[in-house]
């Protein structure tokens, strides 16, 4: 297990900071503001031991791999597109990140984000004044958005760092937002998250033919209210929108390589102008013109 300090760990320029096939790549937004890239490309799973060294909120999004993470007597694993948040400083963190690992992380003093968010600071609540914050939850499409935009800012050298900046604040609004520990273990018990991130995969299994939510229900063992409501408070979306965004995004790479009726085919379109209204919906151009770098 390798010992690591969290300052050094995401300094990108301390010397062997971490594991072999540990890359960090990290980006100074402003004092107190700082973001950083993971990724583990190693053969095997890697344990890491770690302890946070500086008052800093930590925002992570994981966009791939799994991670298991102990701090004291609590463990939990993070798989794709979970969040965490966590203010826990002087304390060590026992991690294993999956070989495939990537994650996008932001850190923030307290006092640069009661300065940036002003009101929205106090959504944090108790968990910062009590000095120990641990909280989960899984991403909603905006957040992701705005991860996969930092992601591909922060490895591209000649990135603006207007745009990294503009991205970074994004990212952290939208985490905000969607932090509220207290409103969610109200309404979702331990169980039925299991079950919703069940019907989740499921929902996502083949994005050419949505499953009904009779289907869904039955085959998650939570009746269609529960499924329905429980969807949009754990993920932030409807059920049949968040399928709609992920077949889009299917699609936009779709384009990349096939045209535009093939495109509609695969993902169980027949009717070609469905498929091109779908599209204009969700990205503000018809699949056309996102095949001519619309998009890009």
């Amino acid at each position: 297990m390798y010992q690591l300090r969290a300052s050094t760990f995401f300094d990108e320029t301390a010397p062997q900071a971490g594991p072999p096939g540990c890359h960090v790549r990290t980006q100074v937004i402003q004092p107190g503001l700082e973001v950083s890239l993971v990724t583990f490309d190693a053969s095997q799973a890697v344990r890491i031991s770690t302890i946070d060294d500086n008052p800093h909120l930590h925002f992570s999004c994981m966009l791939n791999g799994d991670i298991d993470v102990r701090v004291g007597r609590k463990g939990l694993r993070l798989g794709k597109d979970q969040l965490m948040t966590s203010f826990a400083p002087a304390e060590r963190f026992e991690l294993e990140f999956a070989p495939a690992h990537r994650n996008l992380e932001l850190r923030i003093t307290p006092e640069r984000l009661s300065e940036l968010a002003g009101d929205d600071y106090q959504r944090l609540g108790d968990s910062i004044e009590g000095n120990f914050c641990l909280h989960t939850t899984h991403g909603n499409q905006r957040i992701k958005d705005a991860a996969l935009r930092l992601e591909r800012l922060l490895g591209d050298d000649s990135a603006s760092r207007l745009l990294v900046h503009s991205a970074s604040l994004e990212f952290l609004a939208w985490h905000l937002k969607a932090f509220n520990p207290k409103e969610q273990s109200e309404q979702i018990s331990r169980r039925e998250q299991k079950q919703l991130l069940a019907a989740r995969e499921r929902l996502l299994m083949d994005l050419s033919a949505a499953p009904t939510i009779e289907q869904l229900a039955r085959e998650t063992g939570l009746n269609q209210l529960k499924l329905k409501r429980g969807f949009k408070a754990m993920f932030d979306v409807s059920i049949y929108a968040l399928f709609q965004r992920e077949r889009m995004g299917k699609a936009r790479q779709l384009l990349q390589q096939h045209g535009v009726t093939d495109t509609a085919s695969m993902l169980g379109y027949s009717n070609i102008s469905h498929f091109s209204v779908a599209f204009r919906k969700q990205y503000g151009v018809l699949p056309r013109d996102a095949r001519r770098g619309a998009l890009e």
